[in-house]
């Protein structure tokens, strides 16, 4: 596993000091204020063997306010040696003085995922992989109703069409729920509260967020459900170096939900190390904390640690079945006026290990 791990992050390394080399060669600010990011990279995991794919990070302020937040649009593409690929495109745009917030999310991927059933002690199995093509897009609109605090809607259409199920038991029996695919169209409210110093590198302050969402045949949805993300967050400046960033997130459903969109545990983001969707059910807890400190230069690294899991309800969490998440990061920054950040960790499991590669920080 160690060599493993090695190896991705050799190749990771390579490329990334390839690719912030170019940036910093390529990037340009114009008159206005605008700097590009243009970022090559490379990763490597079990599940996509090695992939190749660029970046582009757009900044830019629409206030001449010295405090105000700065907007950015994202976009990304990579193809793997797996035959998989995605196309994205993030933009989050704060105008009227930071009175108002509109983001969204505009992705397209084939992807070949893992299903291994519904619980928080489901077995590994010999054959969990299926192939799927997800197209999603969401939009969130907020506006200040108080200080600091934003009330908004959001809308997300999904197509997730299932290509092949593989030989993936569960999706071959025909006994899953959505194992055809298909819409899923909701609509909801988000409501949150930002004191943080800096929305790319906190050091201090706090973001609370809660957003619902209700999935509906009324709205062409092919399924009847609701999901909710209550996402909560503080940062903690020991000094200008050193900052400890803590999180509890909180994902449930309710309703006839599609397998694909219940909660998953794992990914890029808490529970580093497990595999996203490794274990999911109607209800994920989990929480993290992590150390970040600026060693040298553009350098900085992290540690982490973080516990977590799924239950069919709230009341059916079992202390005994716990999972627990620890590990480390580097981190590049490519951009010190507004404090953006490349990012390779690495995260341990209950016997298992992941490797991530992606842009600013984890929460």
């Amino acid at each position: 596993m160690l060599i493993r791990i090695t190896f991705y992050a050799i190749i990771s390394l390579l490329v990334l000091n390839r690719g912030i080399n170019y940036a910093q060669e390529s990037d340009t600010s114009d008159a206005n204020g605008i700097s590009w990011f243009p970022i090559p990279f490379a990763f490597y995991t079990p599940e996509t063997r090695l992939a190749f794919g660029a970046m582009v990070i757009t900044s830019f302020k629409l206030s001449n306010q010295i405090d105000s937040r700065p907007s950015s649009v994202t976009a990304l593409a990579f193809y793997t040696l797996n035959n998989q690929y995605e196309f994205s495109l993030s933009p989050e745009i704060y105008f009227n003085n930071d009175k108002h917030l509109a983001s969204s999310e505009l992705n397209y991927a084939k992807i070949i995922d893992k299903y291994y059933g519904i619980g928080n002690d489901t077995e590994e199995i010999a054959e969990p992989n299926y192939e799927a093509r997800n197209s999603l897009i969401f939009f969130r609109f907020q506006t200040d109703i108080l200080f600091k605090l934003k009330l908004g809607v959001i809308y997300e259409l999904r197509y997730f069409n299932i290509v092949d199920a593989m030989q993936n038991p569960f999706l071959t029996s025909g006994n899953v729920f959505g194992d055809e695919g298909g819409l899923s169209s909701g609509i909801g409210f988000v409501l949150s509260y930002d004191s943080r110093n800096n929305i790319f590198y906190p050091e201090s302050g706090d973001y609370y967020e809660i957003a619902s969402a209700v999935f509906s045949k009324i709205l062409g949805s092919d399924y009847n459900y609701n999901k909710t993300f209550i996402d909560l967050r503080k940062y903690l400046g020991i000094d200008k170096n050193q900052v400890v960033a803590l999180q509890i997130f909180y994902n449930f459903v309710g309703g006839s939900v599609p397998f694909y969109d219940i909660p998953r545990l794992g990914g890029d983001e808490i529970m580093r190390g497990f595999f996203s969707g490794r274990y999911r059910d109607n209800h994920y807890l989990a929480a993290q904390a992590e150390y970040r400190i600026r060693v040298w230069w553009r350098f900085g690294l992290v540690g982490f640690a973080g516990v977590g899991d799924v239950a069919r309800d709230i009341t059916k969490f079992e202390s005994n079945k716990i999972k627990y998440s620890v590990g480390g990061g580097i981190r590049f920054r490519i951009d010190e006026k507004e404090l953006w950040d490349l990012r390779i960790d690495v995260g341990f499991g209950n016997d298992t290990d992941g490797f991530y590669f992606n842009y600013n920080q984890a929460f």
